[in-house]
C-alpha cells in the first residue's frame, strides 16, 4: 500500500520563505515545511494498493482537464483548529472559484473508485508548520501580524498524485503522475 494524495506544487514566494525562516528559528516545538515541499492538498487519498496508480492518474487527468491553468493568491497566516491552540500553522489563499471547481472535480471523478468524498467543506490551505510542544509567544504575535498579509501571487498548470513516506526526518514526496489543467 502507498500513502496519497493529490495535490498542485506551490511555489515559495519570498515573502512565504521569509515566514518559513522566522518559524524554522522559534525552536523545537515547531517543525516548519522545507520552502520545496509546499503544496496545496487538493485530495487525500490514504492508503492506496500500488496496482490502482495508473487508474487513478487517468481519472485525476480528466478532472484536471475540466479545468483551465489559472493564478490563485496567498494571503494571510492561520492555524488550526485556531490561532489560540494552534497545530498547523498555514498560509492562506484568496477566495478562488477555480480551486473550488478543481477540488469538486477531483472529488467526483475519485469517488466511484472508493474514495469517499471528504465531509468537511475544502479550505484551500498552504502548510507552513507543524506545531508539536507549547509554542513561543513569537508564533502568537506573528499569527497576529499576518491574518490578511498578501504573500504574493502563484500559478497552478498542473495537478499531481503523490505518494507521502513518513520519515522521523520529515515527509518524502514522490510524484506518481501529473496531470495539466485543461489538457
Amino acid at each position: 500500500m502507498l500513502r496519497t494524495f493529490v495535490a498542485v506544487n506551490i511555489p515559495a514566494t519570498r515573502l512565504l520563505v521569509d515566514v518559513i525562516g522566522q518559524l524554522g528559528r522559534m525552536g523545537s516545538s515547531l517543525k516548519p515545511v522545507a520552502a520545496d515541499n509546499l503544496h496545496l492538498t487538493l485530495k487525500f487519498l490514504g492508503d492506496t494498493p500500488e496496482s490502482r496508480i495508473a487508474e487513478i492518474g487517468q481519472v485525476v487527468t480528466r478532472a484536471a482537464a475540466q479545468v483551465a491553468a489559472f493564478d490563485v493568491r496567498l494571503v494571510g497566516l492561520g492555524a488550526f483548529p485556531n490561532a489560540q491552540r494552534p497545530d498547523v500553522i498555514w498560509a492562506g489563499f484568496e477566495s478562488n472559484d477555480t480551486l473550488r471547481t478543481l477540488a469538486v472535480a477531483l472529488e467526483s471523478t475519485l469517488e466511484p473508485l472508493g474514495f469517499r468524498r471528504e465531509s468537511r467543506e475544502f479550505k484551500p490551505h498552504l502548510t507552513l508548520a507543524r506545531v508539536k510542544a507549547k509554542p513561543p509567544p513569537a508564533l502568537f504575535k506573528l499569527l497576529a501580524d499576518h491574518p490578511a498579509t498578501d504573500f504574493g501571487s502563484v500559478h497552478i498548470a498542473s495537478v499531481k498524485l503523490f505518494q507521502s513516506e513518513l520519515q522521523r526526518g520529515g515527509p518524502t514526496y514522490t510524484v506518481l503522475a501529473t496531470a495539466k489543467l485543461g489538457a
